[in-house]
């Protein structure tokens, strides 16, 4: 049994007889505190064919055997998956980035999983910014993938150390809403959610669920609300179509860790998916890969201003329209602030970057390919950790996270006015917790009557008024899912061993 605090700290929007989002915690393959180990077999033409340079644009699939190796397994599947190159820009690197498709050539899922992607995280000389950025995604309770480093061999040849990240599929939507059913549209740079978008254009808006449907009127009429609704009738209308509280979620993570490759500043990077089960649409961040200080775009990320976050001199209506609108602002300013007393400080990242940097210290030093593409060196590694090694991270990261924490804070300053949140509102941060901390803001005093768990067993706890609206819950309790009644309304947590 562990001893599992909840600190309420965060204000409370939540819209009336919507489901949180509850994003699935460690499994079996994705283990953030390990390395795993993935060995390729494949036929050595096929092999040299995938790597030349005249080939990597080619998105065919050839056979291989695959190998999984890690703490809770070693397992040879006994039939072929598909391996091919990945990516963009990433595919012109020396060191490539690879998917693997379980059920290319007849085989089966692989621990419910239809893919992986296996990313070189060539940009960042410390290989974790992207794993860091999804994880204070999901700590924020916003929908955001898993992932896990791991060591890739290919015909016994070490190809260097990768970061495993979860593919957003059906699988995903459905591990994170319960419902796997709707749209799923992956956008791309050039998808700016105006009238202009033609949203039949994959190139914009890629359908990768109901392709042979392909009824895209959901789509068609959330640009409609989010660009014509008159001011006044605004926040009803985009809260009947759109999960404004998880949006704010993101937006506050996204200003935080300086993603500015998303939808806000860059019109990029992101997944919306119809959420039929509920009529809302989600968004879901990904390619989270230039954060944490990393600039392409002579920008310098840690000290712009939180609260005038989305690229200004273009059209971003979601993002700007949201923003505009006093009560949204507010409880994306009560959002930051969560963060920045949080999961967002320099007390929970320097330990936790400290920890990476031994773990992957002697990968990255066998990574004969690290070096290629900018020119790291193994003590690039390990300065990055503290200092700037290459032009496009001014900051390491340490630094980064002290800069945009400071300025961060400043920019936010108090927040005073809770009397504007809609009365008896209610939301857990983060969700899942792993050996740690919730946070709640509310905007009465709290009225927590009952923990139980989804076995229907109460659990004794503590409550400890910090202030007139931060409470400190204690349990004890094993990992698992757990229901909180609040007032007259349950909420979900999730505790992660």
């Amino acid at each position: 049994m562990k001893r599992f605090i909840i600190l309420a700290l965060a204000y409370i929007f939540f819209l009336e007889g919507k489901a949180q989002t509850v994003n699935p915690g460690e499994n079996e393959i994705y283990r953030e505190g390990e390395i795993a180990i993935v060995k390729i077999t494949m036929n050595p033409t096929d092999k040299a064919f995938m790597l030349d340079e005249a080939n990597i644009w080619s998105d065919v699939y050839l056979p291989a055997q695959f190998r999984f190796i890690n703490s809770l397994m070693d397992t040879t599947l006994s039939f072929n998956v598909g391996i091919r190159l990945r990516g963009n820009t990433s595919r012109s690197h020396p060191k490539k980035s690879f998917k693997l498709k379980f059920k290319e050539f007849g085989g089966e899922k692989f621990y419910d999983l239809k893919k992986f992607n296996l990313k070189a995280e060539n940009n960042d000389p410390s290989m974790i910014r992207e794993l860091m950025t999804l994880q204070t995604f999901r700590k924020a309770n916003a929908p955001a993938a898993r992932s896990h480093h791991a060591e890739v061999y290919i015909n016994d040849e070490y190809m260097g150390l990768y970061l495993n990240v979860e593919q957003i599929d059906d699988e995903f939507v459905q591990a994170r809403f319960f419902y796997d059913e709707g749209n799923l549209y992956k956008c791309s740079w050039g998808a700016t959610l105006t009238t202009e978008n033609a949203i039949y254009d994959n190139n914009l808006f890629e359908l990768e669920i109901n392709e042979d449907i392909n009824d895209r009127s959901g789509l068609a009429n959330f640009i409609q609300v989010l660009n014509n609704t008159p001011d006044a009738d605004f926040e009803e209308a985009i809260e009947s179509v759109f999960n404004v509280t998880s949006y704010l979620r993101v937006l506050a993570v996204e200003a935080l860790t300086g993603h500015w490759d998303g939808y806000s500043f860059n019109q990029n990077n992101f997944y919306l998916y119809e959420n039929n089960a509920t009529g809302l649409i989600e968004f879901i961040p990904y390619d989270v890969d230039n954060t944490f200080g990393m600039d392409w775009v002579d920008r310098d990320w840690a000290t712009r201003d939180v609260l005038d976050w989305p690229k200004h001199g273009e059209p971003r209506p979601l993002t700007k329209r949201i923003l505009g609108r006093e009560r949204y602002f507010y409880l994306y300013k009560a959002k930051l602030d969560a963060l920045l007393n949080g999961d967002f400080s320099e007390a929970y990242f320097y330990p936790v970057f400290d920890s990476f940097k031994s773990m992957l210290d002697n990968s990255v030093l066998r990574d004969t390919y690290f070096p290629l593409t900018f020119g790291f060196t193994y003590t690039d590694f390990q300065s990055s950790y503290t200092e700037q090694v290459v032009d496009h991270a001014p900051y390491g990261l340490k630094p980064y996270v002290y800069t945009r924490t400071t300025t961060a804070r400043d920019q936010v300053g108090e927040i005073l006015g809770l009397e504007t949140l809609e009365k008896g509102s209610v939301e857990v941060y983060p969700n899942p917790v792993s050996g740690g901390e919730f946070s709640i803001i509310v905007d009465r005093p709290l009225k927590l009557t009952r923990i139980i768990d989804a076995m229907g067993r109460v659990y004794s706890f503590k409550v400890e008024q910090r202030s007139s609206f931060i409470y400190k819950i204690e349990m004890d309790a094993p990992a698992g899912l757990y229901f909180l009644n609040i007032g007259e309304s349950v909420h979900k947590i999730l505790i992660e061993d």
